[in-house]
């Protein structure tokens, strides 16, 4: 660009929900000058644009992005980037600074650690929910391992069994943790003896493929009970490894809009990028990673 034209933050915001902001070409824009921007989402900006183009050392700018805002977005967006583009250990040095600080890092970190597909942090998810004090810690924590081992919610998405017990004046809750890990370890070592090596990228407790969660996102998309958490999961991790602009997927958070999502996968799977992407390879936005 021949002059530099702030882009709102307001609008910016939507890049913690998917890649593509609706009114803006963020392609027009330069990466390192993005980067350079004192404004938080300009810089979150530039850290996405620069994956895109498979700079991937932009990402070691997410701590500091971290510690410079506590906003619930500014996490969630820089979250899914780190997971959704890097590995399982990037994203455990990312929220070591964070750890036990009171910072709430541990919902973000198991979402993080959830998005990087790795069988890996199916053992740290386990470690965080022992940890966990707070509900919504330890709930994000079940869904991120239900996504990975379970094809459809099932018991590993219910979670863990709760009870309140008294005693004397003081209430306490009970978290039935033993019985929980139990099911997710028979999950996972069943799906470990279907894969065909250590470093295979999985989904659903299968081996992950770009085709098929597409061919299964159509599905999903059809159903007349489709389940919306796992389709907005699904779509994210699309939207990241092929570059398919999916924001029409949703009219709003809650309210999928079917015929949209449709057209969008069947225009994908009827086209020729279908030959770029193999079984067991994680993408972001057409680049193999790890490879």
């Amino acid at each position: 660009m021949s002059k530099y034209i702030q882009v709102p933050e307001s609008t910016l915001k939507t890049l913690s929900i998917g890649f593509y902001v609706p009114g803006v070409d963020l392609r027009s824009y330069d990466p390192s000058r993005l980067l350079g921007s004192d404004e938080i989402w300009e810089q979150i900006a530039g850290l996405f644009l620069a994956c895109e183009s498979g700079d991937f050392s932009a990402l070691r700018r997410i701590p500091a992005i971290m510690k410079g805002s506590d906003a619930y977005l500014v996490w969630r967006a820089v979250t899914n980037l780190a997971g959704l583009a890097s590995t399982f250990g990037f994203v455990k040095d990312v929220f070591e600074p964070f750890e036990k600080d009171g910072s709430g890092s541990e919902y973000f970190m198991a979402t993080a650690l959830g998005l990087t597909l790795d069988r890996d942090a199916i053992r740290m998810l386990l470690t965080l929910h022992n940890d966990a004090s707070d509900e919504e810690t330890r709930y994000q924590i079940e869904r991120e391992l239900s996504y990975l081992l379970e094809d459809i919610n099932g018991p590993i998405s219910r979670g863990a069994d709760e009870s309140i017990e008294s005693e004397d004046r003081d209430t306490v809750h009970i978290i039935n943790r033993e019985r929980y890990f139990l099911k997710v370890e028979d999950a996972l070592s069943l799906m470990l003896g279907q894969l065909p090596g250590p470093n295979t990228p999985i989904l659903g407790g299968k081996v992950f493929d770009v085709i098929k969660l597409a061919r299964q996102l159509l599905e999903r998309v059809a159903s007349a009970a489709p389940e919306i958490g796992r389709i907005h999961r699904h779509r994210l991790i699309f939207e990241a490894a092929t570059g398919v602009n999916c924001a029409a997927f949703f009219d709003s958070p809650v309210k999928l809009n079917s015929l949209q999502a449709t057209a969008i996968l069947e225009t994908f799977l009827d086209s020729d990028d279908v030959r770029r992407f193999a079984p067991g390879q994680r993408y972001f936005f057409g680049h193999p990673l790890g490879a």
